[in-house]
């Protein structure tokens, strides 16, 4: 509890002595029943309370609330960009432009074969001189032969009907040097893989994109799929700046998934670029960081685990 210290001149006899140890534990006792008692108790307590505190310490640490985040290989794309279809069923002669060329209204994009096409101009062209000359010989021979009239409209027929041939193959033809509709930067995979390859009428071939109109497209693996609301924060990080995110909001979430490369199943997610001053380059690839609702550390640690553990269970 503590000491006593006295002193003085005479040295202490035994009754004294023995009087000031009565004195001591009298003094001792009063002081132990008004003194403040200590929470921790003894020394041997401090260790379980220790540990004790430090469970609850984590419990409530699992129990703080962060947003539940998800990534997502991300993309640099154009909104509503115009697609250039074949426009005939052909085959691709020669790709004039090459990928991200910024092109003007009116620049040749790409020649479908038109050989057989103008041969068949060609044999036209000779069928309607034929024709021609042979109206010419009738008309002639109507003015004395009156059975000459009969052919010679008939060879009129022939003769228009292969008029509006030869115009149909030459605008045919026409159309298949194909035209930029708009000035755009040009989306288009290998060039040299569309050449000398036979499409279909109506397949698209390129796409033009405008610089400034670009959005970011994400593909959410199903396995990562999380609540989303509209509006929800995502933050790409391009490959080639990964230290400046680009912030973006949530514009649409497919409903089906789709199959992607290495056969995964994801989920197609839109998202309208925030700072509007500084557009990323079109065709700029990185990471996305999709942040949904708030949920518990230990769920947002354990989430995959459990998912994981569900489907290998089968409940």
């Amino acid at each position: 509890m503590g000491s006593l210290f006295l002193a003085r001149d005479k040295s202490w006899n035994n009754n004294e002595k023995n009087m000031l140890n009565i004195l001591a534990d009298i003094y001792g006792h009063s002081w132990g029943a008004f003194r403040k008692v200590k929470f921790f108790g003894p020394i041997k307590n401090i260790r379980l309370l220790t540990t004790i505190s430090a469970i609850i310490g984590l419990i409530f640490l699992f129990l703080i609330p962060v947003p539940l985040t998800v990534l997502a290989p991300s993309e640099i794309v154009a909104i509503n960009p115009s697609v250039i279809r074949a426009p005939i069923k052909g085959v691709v002669e020669k790709i004039m432009v090459t990928p991200n060329q910024l092109i003007k209204k009116g620049d040749v994009l790409f020649y479908m074969d038109s050989l057989s096409q103008r041969n068949d101009l060609d044999i036209a062209q000779k069928v309607f001189i034929s024709l021609k000359v042979q109206y010419a010989q009738l008309a002639r021979q109507a003015l004395s032969d009156i059975t000459s009239k009969k052919f010679l409209t008939e060879t009129l027929g022939h003769l228009k009907e292969q008029e509006i041939r030869i115009a149909n193959l030459k605008q045919l033809i026409k159309r298949m040097e194909v035209l930029a509709p708009r000035s755009g930067t040009v989306i288009i995979d290998d060039p040299g893989s569309w050449e000398g390859r036979p499409v279909n009428l109506g397949e698209k071939i390129i796409s033009l994109a405008d610089q400034d109109l670009v959005e970011v497209e994400s593909w959410l693996s199903v396995a990562d799929v999380i609540d989303l609301k509209k509006d929800a924060s995502i933050r790409l990080y391009l490959n080639s700046k990964p230290l400046s995110p680009i912030s973006a909001s949530l514009r649409s979430f497919s409903y089906k998934a789709q199959q992607r490369p290495g056969d995964i199943f994801a989920h197609r997610i839109r998202a309208k670029i925030l700072d509007i001053k500084s557009m990323p380059r079109l065709g700029l690839r990185g990471t996305a960081r999709i942040s949904g609702e708030d949920v518990s550390i230990i769920y947002w640690i354990f989430r995959r685990p459990f998912s994981a553990l569900r489907q290998f269970l089968g409940f």
